[in-house]
């Protein structure tokens, strides 16, 4: 008798429709999120999506940012000097190439000096990979680096890489380097500074992990072109196209812009500062199991304040604490704009939904951002504000 059951209930599940797959978000600037998925980018940055039998189009610079972000499982990565990310194996490089196992895309060639770093062996804490590629973005000397498995660091001139060795030119000497010893290799940190940002472009976030920075990106007949900063055009299949945030158009990212003050009352003696891109900790922004790329970190208790000189219409965010808490911590948000309040949160405790935020900041002229105590002191209060950003007025 079981073994009909059995076979009665795999025919009704046989029987069934298929599941449709839940699409990703697409955040314009102004107006309504919308679920879609991306049909095609025109040469203008025109985006157009596809929802149902609905044809909607979106010009990029109208866009925050569609889909979301994966974290990277890929043995090793290539940090590039505009910012991405790239997952990828460094298999050689020279004063002029740097080849590079990118796995189901097979090999890549990238310029030299394209290549900000190398990471050949992650470590298997997410926090701390989260740090060395803090460390990698934040490098300040003006030499190579390689950075030992064992914690080690040695320092001079990456002369080539090949046959699994690193060869190393110190103050003392040639160093041969086994590839199977290093964690990380550092280029010279200089390559970070020295790209300047046009005015549109996308973080472009592939299947594989990927975070690519482009300066052009079509998408036709099923294929997605990256044209990065150096020039190269990568081609990758539309499906592999997972996140898109647009930097440049019409959203302000409050990270990228300088604030004008900031202050930190600690509950005891800790004094905590704030953080760009990354949550209070120094990690990078996760809430609800997703990867956030841009926002600000902030802890208890704490303003952070900007200069608006009347040229946005509204700021918008979602707030919660970091997943790196583990459930911990609970804070209160809240924003002022010209020393009025204008919105209070309820109180954020770890694990909950992030929740939006949209304040009229129309002619305004000053924005404080304010994270204060809640339940048990300081404890944990790693406070994000997810996608921190300001909508330009309408010119």
């Amino acid at each position: 008798m079981s073994v009909i059951r059995t076979l009665c209930a795999l025919a009704t599940m046989l029987s069934l429709p298929p599941v449709a797959a839940e699409l990703p978000m697409a955040v314009p600037a102004t107006g309504e999120p919308f679920a879609a998925e991306i049909v095609s980018i025109g040469p203008s940055w025109q985006i157009a999506f596809r929802a149902g039998d609905q044809l909607r189009k979106v010009a990029a610079a109208e866009l925050a940012w569609w889909g979301s972000f994966r974290e990277s499982a890929h043995r090793g990565h290539l940090i590039l000097a505009d910012g991405g990310l790239l997952a990828a194996t460094l298999l050689e490089a020279d004063q002029d190439i740097v080849v590079a196992d990118a796995g189901r895309f097979g090999l890549v060639r990238l310029p030299w000096d394209f290549v900000a770093a190398a990471v050949l062996l992650p470590p298997a804490v997410r926090h701390e990979r989260d740090r060395l590629l803090g460390r990698i973005l934040t490098a300040s000397t003006r030499h190579d680096q390689v950075i030992l498995a064992n914690g080690d660091e040695l320092a001079g001139r990456v002369a080539v890489i090949r046959d699994d060795k690193l060869q190393l030119e110190t103050d003392v000497g040639a160093v041969d380097v086994s590839l199977h010893r290093i964690r990380a290799v550092i280029f010279d940190p200089g390559l970070l500074r020295r790209l300047d940002d046009r005015p549109l472009r996308a973080l472009v976030g592939l299947a594989d992990g990927s975070r690519l920075v482009a300066r052009r990106l079509v998408a036709a007949d099923q294929t997605l072109t990256i044209t990065l900063a150096d020039g190269s055009r990568w081609e990758r299949p539309l499906d592999q196209l997972v996140g898109l945030q647009v930097l440049g158009g019409k959203v302000v990212y409050l990270s990228d812009l300088e604030p004008v003050g900031y202050r930190h009352l600690p509950y005891l003696e800790l004094r905590w500062p704030y953080r760009r891109d990354r949550h209070v900790a120094d990690g990078l922004l996760r809430a609800g199991g997703r990867l956030y790329l841009k926002g600000l970190g902030m802890h208890s208790a704490s303003r952070l304040s900007y200069q608006l000189d009347g040229q946005y219409q509204r700021f918008q965010a979602e707030v919660a604490i970091d997943d790196s808490a583990e459930g911990g911590g609970s804070v209160r948000f809240a924003v002022s704009v010209d020393g009025q309040l204008k919105y209070t949160s309820p109180v954020v405790r770890g694990h909950m939904t992030p929740v939006p935020v949209s304040v009229d900041v129309r002619g305004a002229q000053r924005l404080d951002l304010v994270v204060d105590f809640a339940d048990r002191g300081d404890v944990l209060d790693r406070a994000d504000w997810l996608n921190a950003r300001l909508v330009r007025s309408v010119d």
